[in-house]
């Protein structure tokens, strides 16, 4: 059984995953996005996409890019790992 704690953790992370994707359909101007996509194997995600992803996730979840995670967006997976690890800090 789930705790009320890990029920609002998923659907949290649920949400993050689900505006990650949406900020990367925006930015590459295609639907074709999952949870599995990422600039290794998703040719639209180009530098351009990239630095849109980068500013979008930047005023949604309010996290200061750095020099140290400006080249930490590469991935859905990456992006929301980010966002969670900031909203523990």
């Amino acid at each position: 059984i789930l705790s009320m704690w890990e029920v609002f953790m998923n659907h949290e992370n649920d949400e993050i995953l689900e505006s990650v994707i949406a900020i990367v359909k925006q930015a590459t101007r295609s639907e074709d996005v999952d949870k599995s996509s990422s600039t290794e194997n998703f040719p639209k995600w180009d530098s351009l996409a990239y630095m849109s992803v980068v500013g979008e996730v930047e005023i949604k979840f309010g996290i200061e890019i750095t020099e140290m995670n400006i080249n930490d967006f590469n991935s859905i997976e990456a992006i929301v790992d980010i966002v969670k690890k900031s909203k523990i800090d």
